[in-house]
């Protein structure tokens, strides 16, 4: 074999791509993380259900607990709502938090664990010293408010587009009142607006954005009169869907 073939012979070996160049690196997937969870807290002494909403966790191979116990449920993509899932996730893990009656805290930490890495701890509310109750819904005015009994705390969702829940309490002159919403804060996507108006139907008082670090809303006042009230809650966009979930502390 002469030198010119076997020079163009090492010459075409060494251009040709390896069968490991020729393989294309499977994109790894991103940090996987937790956006909000719905319902936003558990109660302490009983057995939570709880979706965990957020980034790439659909292969979670377990959610640990800083207190309690969880039972993994389900997994999977998730449908998003406002095609925007950095605001409201695109994949979900159900679980079941199971609190002890001795909680101690103001909330439990969860981490998901996935082959790709572990989530930061994310915080989920537990109320262990007021009162808990649920939304009921038809309250979309006066003549329907849900009426509560303070101090209470609420948990709720604003389930469709222009949804109003509206709650009725009963104040004297001169009682302080102290209504906020927890929601933006805790990665829900409601934008909340809280109103307040006596029994004729005028405002008295109103808020969004209370603070520049989230878009939830607090209403602080000393009532000016005895008589029945109205605390009316929309979101700000007039959106409204189940993930669009908020905790409410009237005191």
């Amino acid at each position: 074999m002469s030198r010119l073939i076997l020079l163009t012979l090492f010459t075409s070996i060494a251009i040709l791509p390896s069968a490991a160049q020729d393989k294309k690196k499977p994109t790894p997937k991103s940090e996987p993380r937790v956006i909000f969870s719905v319902p936003l807290a558990a109660s302490p002494a009983k057995t939570t259900k709880l979706t965990l909403r957020g980034i790439n966790l659909d292969d979670a191979k377990e959610v640990r607990a800083d207190q309690g116990s969880v039972k993994l449920l389900n997994k999977g993509k998730a449908g998003v709502p406002d095609k925007n899932p950095e605001k409201v996730g695109d994949t979900q893990v159900e679980i079941e938090l199971k609190l002890d009656a001795k909680f101690s805290g103001a909330a439990v930490s969860l981490i998901v664990v996935t082959p790709a890495g572990e989530t930061k701890p994310f915080r989920v509310l537990v109320e262990t010293k007021l009162p808990v109750i649920a939304e009921k819904e038809g309250n979309d005015g006066f003549r329907a408010a849900q009426a509560i009994a303070l101090p209470i705390v609420i948990d709720g969702t604003i389930g469709r587009q222009k949804d109003v829940d509206v709650f009725g309490i009963t104040g004297t002159k001169g009682q302080k009142l102290i209504a906020e919403v927890l929601a933006s804060r805790l990665g829900s996507p409601l934008d909340a607006i809280l109103t307040l108006y006596d029994a004729q139907g005028q405002q008295v008082a109103s808020n969004d954005d209370f603070d520049k670090e989230h878009r939830d809303a607090k209403v602080e006042i000393t009532l000016p009169a005895d008589g029945v009230y109205y605390l009316s809650l929309i979101d700000a966009h007039d959106t409204g869907s189940n993930l669009h979930v908020y905790r409410f502390v009237v005191r």
